[in-house]
C-alpha cells in the first residue's frame, strides 16, 4: 500500500515526451504518480519518455506495447540468427518509432541494433519490473479493463465493458476524446495523445475510489510524425 491515499495516474502517452513533461509540471502537488502503461511506441519520443518516468519515479504498469517490446526483444534472433515473428509484431505496432528514439533508425534490419541499444540503456530491465496492476483499498489500476475470467493477457488488451469489482477500475489502451469515468465504476484515461488530442491524468483518493479532478494537456505537435 503506498503512503499516500490521494495519487495521480496518467493515461496512454506513447512517446509523446514534450506533451508529459507539460503535463507532470501540472501535478507536482502529488506525492505519487503513476501510470496505466504504453509509455513507448508510435510517438517520437519513446526513449526520453521511459527515461523521464524512470528519473521522476513514475510508477508505471505493463501496457501491451510495453509487452510486445520485451517479447520481440527477448525473443528476437533465437532461430537461426533471423528476426522471431515477435519483433515483427511489435514493429508493425508502432515499434519502429521507439526504434528511431533508440537508435535513429526504422530499418527493420536493424532490430538487433534496438536490441542492443534498448539494453545497454537500462530500458529493458526497467520496463520489465513493469506490473500488470497496482491495487488499493478502492482503486485498482491496469492497462485495460479487467474482466471476468480474465488473465494476463487480457488486462493489457482488452477492450471489453470491465468488470464490476467494487473498486474504480482506472486504465487505459483503448483510446476516445474525451475520459470516460462512471463514478464507482471505472474511468478510461486513454484520450488519444499520440493521435494529436490530449494527454490526461486524473487526482484519485485511493480510500474512497472517488476522482477528485483531471488534469489535461494538448498533444504537443512537435511529438507526432504528420503520418501517424
Amino acid at each position: 500500500m503506498p503512503s499516500y491515499t490521494t495519487i495521480a495516474v496518467i493515461g496512454d502517452i506513447h512517446g509523446c515526451f514534450y506533451t508529459l513533461k507539460k503535463l507532470y509540471s501540472k501535478l507536482k502537488r502529488i506525492n505519487e504518480i503513476y501510470s496505466v502503461g504504453d509509455l513507448i511506441d508510435r510517438g517520437r519520443f519513446s526513449k526520453e519518455v521511459v527515461q523521464f518516468c524512470q528519473e521522476n519515479v513514475i510508477k508505471c504498469i505493463r501496457g501491451n506495447h510495453e509487452d510486445m517490446m520485451i517479447k520481440a526483444v527477448d525473443q528476437s534472433g533465437r532461430i537461426l540468427g533471423f528476426m522471431h515473428k515477435e519483433a515483427e509484431h511489435y514493429y508493425m505496432n508502432g515499434g519502429q518509432e521507439t526504434q528511431y528514439s533508440y537508435i535513429q533508425s526504422r530499418e527493420f534490419a536493424d532490430f538487433k541494433k534496438f536490441k542492443s541499444a534498448i539494453k545497454s540503456s537500462g530500458h529493458y530491465d526497467y520496463i520489465n519490473t513493469f506490473p500488470l496492476f497496482y491495487e488499493f483499498k478502492k482503486v485498482i489500476i491496469s492497462h485495460a479493463g479487467i474482466i471476468e475470467g480474465g488473465n494476463e493477457i487480457s488486462i493489457m488488451w482488452n477492450r471489453d465493458k470491465p468488470a464490476v469489482l467494487g473498486k474504480l477500475q482506472i486504465f487505459g489502451h483503448t483510446p476516445n476524446e474525451e475520459m470516460i469515468y462512471k463514478k464507482h465504476y471505472y474511468a478510461n484515461i486513454d484520450t488519444a495523445c499520440v493521435y494529436k488530442n490530449k494527454l490526461t491524468a486524473v487526482i484519485v483518493d485511493t480510500n474512497t475510489g472517488l476522482i477528485e479532478d483531471s488534469i489535461q494537456v494538448n498533444c504537443d505537435e512537435y511529438d507526432v510524425r504528420e503520418d501517424i
